[in-house]
């Protein structure tokens, strides 16, 4: 659901699943920032293989906290995680991260992966040569740099390089309207910039499969 009153928008997992909602109150669904912190978690916790398949109770590492453990339910061969029971949620019916929520994550997540992978190419510099990541808008203001990082949906770089800037497009217009040097300054980028078709690149399908499965490892969290 979008982010609006009775949307979890945050998920955090310990020895068992703490969960943050829009108006604080009871949960109704959930929104795209939480998705990404479910899956981060679970990765994190082992719930989770790189391939994206939610593992069942008995294929849970042993270290796996018993609470978490009961929260993977099996149903026609298919887990999916319980994030709140039917009496903690405002439906009264049980909300889950389900498989095919992360089936649809790796679907984006790995053509936005795919499109920095080739930009990167093109442009002949590695991810670590770049010195920010400027996220924009409404969702990429509560995205969490960590869980971001790793679910692949960021490179991994230095979380200091990754910088939250708001409404960049509203910034942006009143600035060419209220400046002579930024309307040239913007046409100057304008001049610069090239438009890159990803589906015309020959890599796009390789780089596109590839960057659906999860990052094995990840950096070190930020503050």
């Amino acid at each position: 659901m979008r982010a609006t009153t009775g949307a979890v928008e945050k998920v955090l997992i310990k020895d068992d699943v703490l969960l943050n909602v829009i108006g604080n109150t009871k949960p109704t669904g959930i929104c795209g920032t939480a998705v990404i912190d479910a899956v981060a978690e679970m990765l994190r916790h082992g719930l989770l293989e790189s391939t994206g398949r939610i593992l069942p109770a008995d294929e849970a590492p042993a270290s796996v906290p018993d609470k978490l453990r009961q929260r993977l339910v099996t149903h026609d061969s298919e887990t999916n995680f319980l994030l709140a029971s039917a009496e903690d949620t405002a439906t009264r019916e049980a909300l889950f991260l389900w498989q095919k929520d992360v089936r649809e994550l790796q679907l984006a997540v790995g053509a936005i992966r795919a499109g920095i992978h080739i930009l990167l190419r093109r442009a002949g510099i590695r991810a670590d040569d770049l010195e920010a990541i400027l996220l924009a808008g409404a969702f990429g203001n509560f995205i969490r740099r960590n869980n971001a990082r790793r679910i692949g949906l960021l490179p991994q770089i230095p979380c200091e390089r990754v910088r939250f800037i708001g409404n960049a497009a509203s910034l942006g217009a009143k600035m060419v309207l209220l400046a002579e040097e930024e309307r040239e300054y913007a046409e100057h980028l304008r001049c610069k910039s090239r438009h890159v078709d990803l589906s015309l690149d020959p890599a796009f399908h390789e780089e596109f499969v590839s960057a659906m499965m999860f990052p094995e490892n990840e950096m070190g969290l930020c503050d």
